[in-house]
Formats: structure tokens, C-alpha cells, sequence
């Protein structure tokens, strides 16, 4: 924040937020399609094994980074996943 400008200041606090909270859907959408291709192996998914698991994983992203944006086809979320547990 380069400026001392209040709703600057907002925006890039807005804008944060928005960012670690796509992260976050986006590595929920990805573990919840891990999960059920270990299922539709044959694994048990036990409450332990799914308690280990955070989607708020940041270690493989930079919220402050430059991002490239592109268009890309994405399949349809099933928002309804259960889990045999």
C-alpha cells in the first residue's frame, strides 16, 4: 500500500480476501475430486484420514503474486458430494 488513501487501503484488503477465498474453493473442488477417485478405487475414506486434510493450503500459491488468466473449459461442480464414512 503505496498511498494512504482509506479506500485504496479497502480494496486491497477486499481484493485479499477474495483471492485466499478462491484459493481455498478451488483446493476444496480439487480434494473432494481426489476423494472420490480413491473411493471409486475401493479405499475407505475414514473421518481421521479426512480430518488431516485443509483446504487452506497456501505453501504452492503466492496470494500477492501476478496470476495469468485464461480461458478454459471447466467441467460442473457437484456440490451435492457425500462420502461413504
Amino acid at each position: 500500500m503505496e498511498d494512504n488513501v482509506r479506500e485504496n487501503q479497502l480494496k486491497i484488503i477486499k481484493y485479499n480476501h477474495l483471492v485466499a477465498n478462491l484459493l481455498i474453493f478451488h483446493n476444496c473442488h480439487t480434494m473432494t475430486q481426489a476423494f472420490k477417485e480413491l473411493e471409486a478405487e475401493g479405499k475407505q475414506l475414514t473421518p481421521e484420514l479426512l480430518a488431516a486434510f485443509s483446504p487452506y493450503q497456501t505453501h504452492h500459491a503466492n496470494r500477492f503474486g501476478m496470476y495469468e488468466l485464461r480461458e478454459r473449459k471447466l467441467g460442473p461442480i457437484d456440490y451435492g458430494a457425500t462420502f461413504k464414512v
